[in-house]
């Protein structure tokens, strides 16, 4: 199977690098920067001489009215000097009343009117910057990737002001050198663009405007001329930071390590460094990775792990560069396919896995300490380039038994590394790259070897091409081989694991080795897409082998599968007598194993329409008929699982007004007699510019004829090799809430609640236990193991006042509070419920973060 890995990627290696034909840039528009020999105030103002003249104008609609006129004059400026851009822009109303405001955290997108400025500083047509501010001078910046992607976590420093004046709105902007990435030149030819949004008519003027049946954004941006005489700067930032945290936690009050806990801070300093125009190196010294964001809770009753999104700055920031199958050709349905992740930074730093072995009071961390990780990023030459090297120190567990303290190793040293390259052909219309991870563990207990790989390698390629110069279809694809070793008894392990499960008796492709000291797999995914038109298509082939194993440093949930799926659809973009505009549907897809066996199919059709009051539905249905579950067994044979019917309807309304309401639900029909019920109600309201409060309220209803409970060994069991795959009826209830406040003081100083209160209840009944595999037979089972009935409670409360009291430096305070309760299990009574989580006692967890960037150039 190796073999066939490496194989498969030499051979797709070839394919996608053969005959790139050359693309003709076409003819584009220009603006002409000039020289500012003048002290230039960022305040609004627009006084300077150099703003005082006629600005570009000839600015396009694409909404409402795609290639009209504005109905409101915007006039653009551009400047420069040897520190940097600068953007100045009158944005005419004919109304004052019309103009509207708000303020926000940085990077919120508050229901305003916005100015935008783009750049490509290097003119690669695929990469560049964003920045906008709105009419109170909240501010958004972007970093651009791959044409048509975007990263909102870049945060430059930059310099803006916007004013209120009589008859328009002004911006004035001053981007440095140094917050952009270009060599050196005798003369300067960037790519921009520049847009005015006017939210009161829902209008989105571009000085180039991109067709909607077209696809691309970066590749399309026109011409910034006449700057010359610059050099691009040496960037070195360094950002030490110190934090203070206190924990007053709920329980733990008698163990003699809880004062030890209570109290604790930290220090640690951030370094970036530009190596040349276009590569910049981050180093963190006892980086502060603390979350200012809680996950929220869930119940989990399936065998795969729960995957969390990155909230950590030094991971967030630059992370595009690190996506793994991206592309400009646009998105591809998962249609079923599961998705396997080559890098999941949360692997980084994540809770210690070890167990301890004596009994008694237990002080384990709940994170594994990052001694230090050092990031490359950014162009070389002509290739993108990113890496990323962390260590991370051993954890150990403090177990006061009796008086008598002992400590014991339950997280190993560790080295994380990641490599990406990636090269862009003929101006985008071709790319292809790289991705490398590696992780090495130095293991030094038995324990540790048990449940951990002593290294794990993944190699990967990705690619697209675009068929023509129009760019109208496109093809993408991606293959990763991987190899992980270890002890004979952790790749035994590590079979027997839910995203392998070796062991399933009926499985003929694999099976279980006691001798293997490795294991290794692929994964491959190819589509093709029509990128432009109103038609749209696109179809899709991608296998994942047995043996692939990325959880190392990634996240894969699924192997054994053969993914085939096609859509079809068309998009109706001019608006009509009563939709503004529409799309419609339609989709199939197969799920197989490497046995042959067909496990899931799907048809399923969809359709989006908004209307011309800005209303808007999104509706499908799906059939899915009767199919094979490969993992609900856990390990044992596969279960048959009846066919069902799933159909869901959401409406939103106008997202311009002060008051935002969109509801859903959805229904799934089982042919064996279950259901899922879901209703869902959010509601949004701005009662100033400066605040938005959101309220959200969910209810899940299930009857599972179905769910798994245990797996228990029985000799007389001789249709099912020996073992009861014990199931049951599951009647699951889970209700849900989340109240959100963000109110934005300045556009530097914000304050974000977030509230989630929950409840899940679930009561089994009619154990039974299946009487053949691949079959869906059962038959009464007296189970007599402890009731897995349920009733998780959960509040959790978050609370962070952010101020960026200089650019580039922030003071977080933060307030954390959860608590949990499991009083009553299969009883939903939602009264009780809420009185017993009130009652419970909670945790509170309060930080302080002060940062300080210094700029050396």
């Amino acid at each position: 199977m190796r073999q066939k890995g490496k194989v498969l990627i030499i051979v797709i290696a070839a394919i996608v690098t053969t005959a790139f034909a050359q693309a003709q840039p076409p003819s584009m528009l220009s603006i002409n920067a000039t020289r500012a020999d003048e002290e230039i105030a960022i305040d609004g103002e627009l006084r300077e001489s150099i703003w005082q003249g006629e600005g570009y104008s000839a600015l396009v609609q694409k909404e409402p009215v795609e290639g009209a006129s504005p109905t409101e004059k915007t006039e653009v400026f551009v400047a420069y000097n040897d520190e940097g851009i600068f953007v100045a822009a009158k944005c005419h109303y004919a109304d004052s009343s019309s103009c509207t405001g708000g303020i926000a955290r940085r990077d919120e997108v508050v229901q305003s009117d916005w100015f935008w400025f783009w750049i490509d500083p290097s003119r690669t047509g695929q990469s560049g910057f964003g920045f906008a501010v709105n009419p109170d001078g909240s501010i958004i910046d972007r970093k651009l990737y791959q044409d048509t992607n975007y990263d909102d976590s870049w945060d430059g420093v930059w310099d803006v002001a916007a004013k209120k004046h009589e008859d328009h709105w002004a911006v004035e902007m001053f981007i440095p050198f140094t917050q952009l990435r270009f060599s050196k030149k005798e003369e300067y030819v960037m790519g921009v663009n520049f847009e005015r949004y006017i939210l009161r008519k829902a209008e989105e003027n571009y000085f180039v405007m991109i067709p909607k049946k077209e696809t691309g954004f970066v590749s399309k941006f026109g011409l910034l001329t006449g700057i010359t005489g610059i050099e691009p700067p040496a960037r070195f930032q360094i950002l030490p930071y110190v934090m203070g945290k206190a924990s007053y936690l709920a329980e733990g009050e008698d163990s003699p390590f809880y004062d030890d806990n209570k109290y604790a801070g930290s220090a640690g300093v951030d370094l970036k460094y530009g190596l040349t125009g276009d590569l910049t190196f981050d180093v963190t010294v006892n980086p502060d990775f603390g979350q200012a964001e809680v996950d929220p809770a869930e119940i989990n009753l399936s065998a795969f792990e729960t995957y969390y999104d990155e909230k950590r700055a030094f991971f967030i920031e630059g992370s595009d560069i690190f996506n793994f199958g991206g592309n400009p050709i646009g998105g591809i349905w998962g249609c079923n396919w599961p998705e396997p992740e080559v890098f999941y930074s949360r692997r980084i730093g994540r809770e210690p896995r070890g167990y301890v072995t004596h009994s008694g009071y237990v002080d384990r961390p709940e994170q594994t300490s990052i001694l230090g990780a050092a990031k490359l990023s950014g162009q070389m030459g002509e290739y993108a380039l990113g890496h990323i090297s962390a260590i991370t120190d051993r954890e150990y567990a403090r177990i006061d038994s009796a008086g008598t303290v002992y400590e014991e190793e339950i997280e190993p040293r560790t080295y994380y590394g990641i490599l990406r390259s990636s090269k862009e052909f003929n101006s985008g219309d071709q790319g292809l790259g790289l991705m490398v991870t590696g992780v090495a563990r130095d293991l030094r207990t038995d324990a540790l070897s048990m449940i951990n790989n002593r290294n794990a390698f993944v190699c990967g390629l990705d690619g697209w091409s675009f068929f023509n110069k129009e760019r109208e279809w496109g093809v993408v694809g991606k293959v990763a081989y991987s190899d992980v070793s270890g002890t004979e008894e952790r790749i035994l392990s590590l079979q027997q694991e839910p995203a392998h499960y070796y062991q399933s008796p009926d499985l003929e492709c694999v099976s279980l080795d006691s001798n293997l000291t490795s294991l290794s797999g692929y994964l491959a995914r190819f589509a093709v897409r029509k990128a432009k038109g109103n038609l749209g298509f696109h179809t899709a082939l991608g296998i994942i082998s047995p043996g692939f194993e990325t959880n190392d440093l990634g996240f894969t949930s699924t192997t054994n599968l053969i993914n085939a799926s096609i859509v079809g659809g068309y998009n109706w973009y001019e608006p009509t007598g009563w939709f503004r505009n529409a799309d419609l549907w339609l989709m199939t897809s197969r799920n197989y194993d490497f046995d042959g066996r067909e496990l899931f199919e799907q048809y399923y059709a969809m359709t989006n329409i908004s209307f011309l009051n800005y209303w808007n539905v999104n509706s499908w249905i799906q059939y899915t008929p009767d199919g094979l579950d490969l993992h609900q067994t856990r390990g044992g044979p596969a279960i048959a699982y009846h066919g069902y019917t799933a159909t869901y309807l959401s409406v939103g309304t106008d997202a311009r007004k002060k008051l935002r309401l969109s509801g859903s639900a959805g229904y799934d029909f089982v042919q064996d007699g279950g259901y899922g019920r879901t209703y869902g109600l959010e509601l949004s309201y701005n009662p100033s510019p400066s605040i938005k409060l959101t309220f959200s309220a969910d209810l899940v209803d299930q009857l599972e004829h179905q769910q798994w409970v245990a797996n228990i060994s029985d000799p007389t069991a001789v249709s099912t090799y020996n073992t009861s795959y014990v199931f049951s009826d599951l009647e699951k209830r889970v209700t849900s809430g989340t109240i959100r406040l963000d109110w934005g003081f300045t556009p530097e100083l914000s304050l974000q609640m977030y509230v989630q209160p929950y409840i899940a209840v679930g009561s089994y009944s009619n154990f039974k236990r299946l009487l053949e595999g691949g079959t869906y037979d059962f038959e009464q089972y007296d189970y007599q193991g402890q009731s897995p009935d349920f009733n998780f409670k959960s509040f959790k409360a978050n609370v962070v006042l952010r101020w960026e009291y200089r650019p580039g430096s922030l003071i977080y305070l933060v307030w954390t509070h959860g608590r949990l309760n499991y009083d009553n299990p299969g009883v939903f009574d939602l009264g009780s419920d809420v009185r017993s989580l009130i009652e419970e006692d909670g945790d509170n967890i309060f930080l302080v973060k002060l940062s300080y960037m210094f700029t050396i150039y």
